[in-house]
């Protein structure tokens, strides 16, 4: 038998969802009022099917295509031949995070040397361009998350601005000690009397 939605709308009661739990006792309470009480309860199957769905890896293919390859290609070392250059693709793959398949996009380089060009420097050692890990760090901090990240570490000190807290110069210095200082160099220009 199955419940009235609107039960509270004449007997004043909640109405609660009694059926079967895919989890059971993960249920939480998002939301209170004296007439409602909203509860999630979190639809792993239907999660699953948004992160391998067919929007998501387009969103996720686009993103590499139109972000990361182009920069990625703007900060390639530019040899003779351009075969790095031109070698670089999009794979679109899975990764599993947290036990959960996701739609994932990968940014390749196909050309023989790319391990020696990522890796080892023209001496034969040490660190060569870098170009994922750049790439990478283009994409973190020109996404919303990045920037709203690099904007809570920049919190502004207006103790530490040159204008000083009010924005007119503020002396490092006091009158007295720019005093003591003049005298003290006085003194020193005049044979140290």
């Amino acid at each position: 038998m199955a419940r009235d939605p609107n039960l509270w709308q004449w007997t004043g009661k909640q109405f609660r969802y009694t059926g079967g739990t895919q989890f059971g006792g993960r249920r939480t309470t998002v939301y209170v009022s004296p007439r409602m009480l909203v509860q999630f309860e979190m639809d792993r199957a239907g999660i699953a099917r948004v992160a391998v769905g067919q929007e998501l890896r387009d969103a996720v293919h686009d993103c590499v295509v139109q972000r990361a390859m182009p920069y990625a290609i703007s900060i390639s070392p530019h040899g003779d031949t351009l075969d790095y250059v031109s070698s670089w693709r999009a794979i679109d793959t899975y990764e599993v995070i947290a036990g959960m398949r996701r739609a994932a996009c990968r940014l390749f380089n196909g050309s023989g040397h790319a391990a020696a060009v990522e890796w080892v420097s023209r001496r034969g050692f040490g660190r060569g361009y870098a170009v994922l890990g750049r790439t990478l760090a283009h994409l973190n901090s020109t996404s919303p998350m990045g920037l709203e990240k690099a904007a809570r570490a920049a919190k502004f000190d207006p103790q530490l601005h040159p204008r000083g807290p009010r924005g007119r110069f503020v002396p490092k210095a006091s009158a007295e000690a720019l005093r003591r200082r003049a005298q003290r160099a006085a003194t020193l220009r005049g044979g140290g009397q």
